[in-house]
């Protein structure tokens, strides 16, 4: 069977079928092996009966890239994406969101949804995800009855558990694509800078059993200098090197700024590129635009989340386009992200999780592993891990050469806007939808499990919590609930400020703070001081404690968070119209603020979309028109040709 000029694997034949036939599907096949195909089939099927498809992804460099590939595919008339900082083409007949959007739709009882045929949920197995996977569980639970879902993964070992669960709750049969075979496979290497390539038994041998003695090696990182020789001599080029801190990218991309992988003619190409996506993104005044420009011509690249978006975007389409040969990045690079290389190198096989160093997941390892190795260009992809013999574990290192991938586990965990909204058209009944998560589903049928019984009682509690706290009136929603309902997203916080006139006292320039304060969440990773000269002080503080103790008292176990100002200074200076760089200036990852600049934008304009007070509203309205601008401004970046 051909499709797009390409002949199509026994998997994607089969996946065809199902969606021709309608049904629902899990894909699990190895990166590159071709989901993407099985997306833009179901597209086109849908669109060929009259309806229309949602594709959602986990992270936005996902969701941007496929709404570019998609207007590529299928014009621009076709495409919309809709991502909280980001609206083009919202009535598409393909349309990218980011799966909170989609719940958030579901919620709703949103017509939007009426002729949706399919929902493509790219990298499923982030339904295991601590923080945000509860809403891909709960996407699934609650869709209307007629959609189907495209579930893409590598591979999951729990397929058919999930799919008997997705039976059960949808009350339709769920089709299993199972691939197992890469098209390119992967060879995999230890390499160790005192040593140069060595095998597990040889690890074995030296491996310390004493903690203390590994320790005393482990403070003895080695430099990426001989393992990046290694591979360079070897030719086997472009090479994705994952680091698992951001300063670690850019310290390992500066120490090689010496070579120049490029020729004379890729040289001028990236020279040609990047003058004129700096003119589109407007990065003219981006303090580290120069030092990146030497790295990026010489083929050199680093990507983490704390540059700027459009600086990312950047190395992204050099690498895409073959001018990048060596890229220091982080595990998002990873994710979904369709840019493969011919090797991959690992710094380490452990990663901090903020406690203490452990292992990777066998699920992490593949993840990452599976971008070596491009269709059609290598014979077999190259993995090197970087070790260090002393201190590196042979068991661990056989466990994510050879180990299955774990399972994926429920993370369901009622939101309070999805409470509100179950609660207050089905009273108790809900409980019976609050039942049907993957965690409570065993051997084909729901069971009360002990953590059922804990999750209850904390929906319990956050029914009494919100019953006190004004949001519900039995069980019907107050103006405050229903506000709440609509924010979605520190709607608790959001509604309880407008409610109580916390937000009065803000004029347009100080409203961004008090908005970014419900937002920032203190990283562990900001080495610079808080940012907390600016000395705003706002009733809205108070206002936040006094709701948080009231869940306290409620035995509420993730209670909402106080307010965090560490970055009011560059919230304010940026809303009162400072530059690039003096926003630079303040210390902090510019990629951070602009994130966290960017949700307050998406909070500003639900709230201006939502509230009662035209008065408020409007003065939302000009806070938003003084954040939402240069660099924040997203939509402007993605519209760049």
């Amino acid at each position: 069977m051909n499709y797009l000029g390409f002949a199509l694997d026994a998997f994607q034949e089969k996946a065809v079928h199902a969606i021709d036939e309608g049904k629902s599907l899990i894909v699990a096949a190895p990166t590159g092996c071709g989901k993407t195909l099985i997306a833009e089939y179901a597209a086109e099927a849908s669109m060929k009966i009259g309806k229309r498809v949602i594709y959602t992804a986990p992270i936005k460099a996902l969701s941007n890239q496929k709404f570019r590939d998609f207007r590529k595919r299928f014009g621009d008339a076709v495409v919309g994406i809709h991502t909280g900082d980001v609206t083009i083409n919202p009535e598409g007949r393909i349309l990218i969101m980011t799966t909170e959007i989609f719940r958030n739709l579901i919620l709703e009882n949103s017509p939007r949804l009426d002729d949706v045929h399919y929902v493509i949920f790219d990298e499923i197995h982030y339904l295991d995800d601590p923080e945000r996977g509860t809403v891909w569980e709960e996407s699934i639970i609650l869709a209307p009855k007629a959609i189907r879902f495209m579930c893409l993964s590598a591979t999951v070992p729990n397929l058919y558990e999930l799919a008997q669960w997705m039976e059960a709750v949808r009350g339709s049969h769920v089709t299993i694509i199972e691939e197992t075979h890469r098209p390119v496979p992967l060879k995999h290497f230890l390499y160790s800078a005192k040593f140069k390539l060595m095998t597990t038994k040889q690890l074995g041998k030296m491996y310390l059993k004493n903690p203390g003695e590994r320790k005393a090696f482990l403070r003895k990182k080695p430099s990426s200098r001989s393992i990046v020789r290694h591979v360079l001599d070897t030719g086997h080029y472009p090479i994705l090197y994952f680091c698992f801190n951001r300063h670690a990218c850019e310290r390992n991309a500066h120490m090689h700024s010496w070579l120049n992988l490029l020729s004379h003619e890729e040289h001028s190409r990236v020279g040609v590129m990047v003058d004129d996506l700096v003119a589109q993104y407007h990065l003219g005044p981006y303090d580290r635009l120069e030092s990146m420009r030497r790295l990026w011509e010489s083929g050199i690249a680093y990507h983490h989340a704390g540059i700027l978006p459009a600086a990312k975007e950047i190395v992204e389409r050099l690498f895409s386009s073959g001018l990048i040969k060596l890229l220091f990045c982080t595990e998002t690079f990873a994710l979904g992200v369709n840019m493969p290389a011919s090797t991959v190198i690992f710094d380490t096989l452990e990663k901090f999780d903020g406690v203490d160093f452990n292992y990777l997941m066998t699920r992490q390892y593949n993840q990452i592993a599976g971008r070596a190795g491009r269709r059609g260009m290598d014979a077999v992809g190259y993995v090197y891990a970087q070790v260090i013999p002393e201190a590196t574990d042979p068991k661990q290192v056989e466990r994510l050469w050879f180990g299955k991938n774990e399972s994926i586990s429920s993370r369901f965990n009622a939101s309070y806007s999805t409470i509100l909204s179950l609660y207050s058209q089905f009273g108790q009944d809900s409980f019976d939808i609050f039942r049907r998560s993957l965690r409570n589903f065993r051997k084909g049928q729901f069971a009360f499990t002990h953590s059922y019984r804990q999750e209850e009682e904390q929906i319990v509690n956050r029914i009494a919590f919100l019953q006190a706290a004004d949001f519900l009136l039995g069980t019907n929603l107050t103006d405050k609930g229903r506000l709440a309902m609509a924010v979605n997203g520190y709607e608790i916080q959001a509604a309880e400020l407008y409610y109580t006139r916390s937000l009065d006292e803000c004029s347009a320039v100080q409203l961004p703070v008090v908005i970014a304060a419900l937002i920032t969440e203190e990283s562990r990773r900001r080495n610079a001081a808080p940012v907390s000269d600016i000395k705003l002080r706002f009733h809205a503080e108070g206002v936040i404690h006094k709701l948080r103790s009231k869940e306290l008292r409620y035995n509420i176990d993730t209670p909402i968070r106080e307010l965090d100002f560490s970055l009011a200074a560059p919230v304010f200076a940026w809303a009162s119209g400072c530059t690039l760089s003096e926003l630079e200036s303040f210390g902090v990852p510019e990629g951070d603020l602009v994130r966290v600049l960017r949700m307050t934008v998406q909070l500003l304009r639900t709230l201006r979309d939502t509230i009662p007070d035209p008065f408020m509203a409007d003065r939302l309205h000009d806070s938003l028109l003084l954040v939402n601008r240069d660099v924040v401004d997203a939509q402007a970046e993605l519209e760049v040709a």
